[in-house]
């Protein structure tokens, strides 16, 4: 099954390489030695890129959360079905709540208060760096072992760049790519992105709307 969100980030990221680089990368690969990119477009690319790699790992947490709050109130919810709710609270250094004999009720509140916890830091979440990918990770079901560190270095150096054009005038930034090296960054993303979530739950939100 294909993954909607997925669908869409990538239909986004292509619309923007379209509108921002597309005519660069063509007038690159005619002149290699003597073109000069326009530096304001590039940055905005990255800057809006990273917006949408942010709202599209932050989105799956958020959905992941919602979905395991629909689990765990249902009658049938037994804890050795749902391992990723004591990675959450580890990452959180949360404590459950195991003595004996075991309070399904006071358990079932506990990881309320868990899911909240989560769905605070995804709305303090600023950037895509390894820490907060790993935390995002998680919370979308993800086990520690099962994060993929070449992904996590792609997206902490990807937010670390755009840092860089977010804070100086482009004219100042050293870290711009040549036009066809910012597409293949961001779509490489995109790739790593999709294999990561190939087999995460479908979306229990609205489909993300693609923008021009």
């Amino acid at each position: 099954m294909t993954d909607q969100m997925i669908t869409n980030l990538e239909t986004r990221i292509n619309e923007l390489i379209q509108k921002f680089v597309q005519e660069q990368i063509e007038a690159e690969q005619q002149d290699p030695l003597t073109y000069i990119p326009d530096l304001d477009k590039l940055a905005a690319f990255r800057l809006l890129v990273h917006a949408e790699f942010e709202e599209f790992i932050e989105t799956k947490a958020k959905n992941a959360l919602r979905e395991k709050i629909q689990k765990i109130k249902s009658n049938d919810f037994k804890t050795r079905e749902h391992p990723e709710i004591f990675a959450i609270s580890n990452i959180l250094s949360f404590q459950l709540p195991t003595e004996h004999p075991f309070d399904k009720a006071k358990f079932i509140s506990s990881i309320e208060s868990l899911i909240r916890a989560a769905e605070k830091i995804i709305s303090d979440n600023n950037g895509i760096k390894e820490s907060s990918f790993q935390k995002l990770s998680i919370f979308c079901g993800k086990m520690i072992d099962e994060i993929d560190e070449v992904l996590a270095t792609s997206l902490s150096s990807y937010g670390k760049s755009r840092g860089d054009v977010a804070h100086k005038s482009a004219r100042r930034v050293t870290t711009l790519l040549a036009p066809s090296i910012e597409a293949k960054s961001a779509t490489d993303i995109v790739e790593g992105l999709k294999g990561f979530f190939k087999n995460a739950p479908a979306s229990v939100l609205p489909e993300q709307q693609s923008t021009q």
